[in-house]
């Protein structure tokens, strides 16, 4: 079986020491690889991955076009990676426009870190340029445990940004938002064709409300992603694969929508 896993993190290298401390201080959280391009490749080889998508994020305006330039040189397989925009951003378009002729297939945003709510209008300007540059958007949604509540994202404001802009190209994270699961189903399952990822989300929510998300909603609009380091990949891996799922299921989540995204063909 083929397997994408189309949510993790890595850094470069003159930063990942600071940026994994950082990391695992505010959040609590134990890593299962170092942060590394070459320490998320070891992990994937054990879990069986084929490809991995890297998920950049510009935590200000004036970081953005370096942190740009810097995926376009990293986007290589195994490990493909996603631009980014920062809120604060005042030329969404040129930005989108860099992103999309680096050969980049979408852009990462985080409303916690970034700090923004989907639904402001301060972000018009970065959804449009995304839908007039074919650029999909993954985008962090609900609770993050190195923040406290109130939270900056959550289902229903993702339903209401799909009637404002029914083109945009969406994966919303985390199975449609961390922690907010029963109002995601509600709101979001069945309803909102955005695509919803599984990272840190098996385990956290139990199998039998996990498979009923993903029997709603669709598995050809389910992606496989694990959010490593923060996750064991192998494990994740096993988590999914041990779901009544079909195998045309599996292969559905596990490669072919992550695939048609990237266009790996």
């Amino acid at each position: 079986m083929r397997i994408i896993d189309f949510h993790t993190h890595y850094f470069p290298d003159k930063i990942v020491e600071r940026a994994m401390s950082s990391l695992s201080n505010t959040s609590g959280l134990k890593p299962f690889s170092d942060g590394t391009l070459a320490g998320l490749v070891s992990t994937m080889k054990i879990a069986g991955i084929e490809f991995a998508l890297n998920l950049p994020l510009a935590t200000n305006a004036e970081s953005t076009m370096g942190l740009n330039a810097w995926a376009a040189k990293s986007n290589n397989a195994p490990v493909f990676t996603l631009g980014s925009i920062h809120p604060d951003c005042q030329d969404a378009d040129n930005i989108a426009d860099f992103v999309k002729r680096s050969g980049l297939r979408g852009i990462k945003m985080h409303p916690e870190y970034q700090r923004f709510n989907v639904l402001e209008k301060r972000l018009e300007k970065i959804w449009e340029s995304c839908i007039n540059h074919e650029l999909f958007v993954v985008i962090h949604a609900g609770a993050d445990i190195a923040f406290k509540p109130p939270f900056m994202s959550c289902p229903e404001d993702f339903a209401e940004l799909y009637l404002r802009y029914p083109k945009l190209n969406m994966v919303i994270a985390h199975c449609g938002s961390w922690g907010m699961w029963e109002a995601a189903e509600k709101s979001l399952a069945g309803r909102v064709p955005f695509y919803l990822d599984l990272s840190f989300t098996p385990g956290m929510l139990d199998d039998d409300s996990l498979m009923r998300m993903i029997k709603t909603h669709g598995a050809d609009r389910i992606i496989f992603g694990t959010d490593s380091p923060w996750r064991e990949q192998k494990e994740e891996v096993r988590k999914v694969n041990a779901l009544p799922l079909s195998g045309k299921e599996k292969s559905l989540i596990f490669f072919e929508n992550a695939a048609k995204l990237l266009d790996i063909r």
